[in-house]
């Protein structure tokens, strides 16, 4: 019986491109050797690397131009500490970037079994569900789920800000103090999230952070499902020895 866990030899190529872009030994807008050179350079066949470089574009990582050759794509990486719970909009902006706001659907909705249980309601309650895409400088970045129970809202739900921590604290008299968080990689076909971040391939894998906020008083506020993408997006923590 074969092993699906077995990485097939163009997924091993893809990796190792991906670490000699991530680590600086291959340069942002800096164009790739020949297929010949480059395929025995990572020791598979030239139909591998195809596939490789078909892969790598479809995540934005490099460009191909017939004629011409393959280049390192610029690439927006957007980084932050997971230790740190700073809205998306702040998170944006760090980098020098304009945090923008595209397909937004807002819905006064009764939740699904699983939304009600994260959040400590009944399923009977209606909440806000609002879906958005996340862009910097206009590339999209993150396509974010939110839910909040509609008790929270006073009158008409209206997100006209970029930053829902913003709008919860300033609209609502709501301080967003501190947040519980699960990170997942999953298939970016899930929730059509590769149409919404302009992937064109289904089966590539994004980031999935589910997280519970809570106000200063230790009250559930709401429950977010953000996909972010692994190529504009890069977290890390720092761990300290004892």
């Amino acid at each position: 019986m074969e092993d699906k866990c077995v990485p097939t030899r163009y997924e091993i190529a893809v990796k190792k491109i991906k670490e000699m872009i991530l680590n600086g030994e291959l340069k942002e807008g800096e164009k790739l050797p020949s297929e010949i050179e480059f395929s025995r350079t990572l020791g598979v066949s030239r139909a591998t690397l195809r596939e490789a470089f078909r892969i790598l574009e479809d995540e934005g990582l490099i460009k191909r131009y017939h004629g011409v050759g393959t280049f390192v794509s610029k690439i927006p990486f957007i980084k932050s500490g997971m230790e740190e719970l700073a809205s998306i909009t702040k998170l944006i902006e760090r980098q020098g970037m304009k945090p923008g706001t595209t397909d937004v659907v807002i819905k006064k909705v009764r939740p699904s079994e699983k939304e009600a249980a994260m959040m400590g309601i009944s399923q009977e309650e209606e909440i806000y569900r609002v879906e958005r895409v996340r862009t910097a400088d206009g590339v999209p970045v993150l396509f974010c789920i939110d839910r909040i129970p509609a008790r929270f809202v006073k009158g008409e739900f209206k997100l006209e800000k970029e930053s829902l921590f913003d709008y919860l604290q300033e609209d609502l008299g709501i301080y967003i103090s501190y947040a519980v968080s699960d990170i997942l990689p999953v298939e970016a076909k899930v929730a059509g999230v590769h149409k919404k971040l302009n992937m064109k391939s289904r089966s590539a894998v994004v980031l999935l952070l589910e997280q519970l906020h809570y106000d200063e008083n230790d009250n559930p506020i709401f429950y977010s499902s953000n996909f972010f993408s692994p190529e504009k997006f890069r977290f890390y923590i720092v761990r300290r020895r004892k």
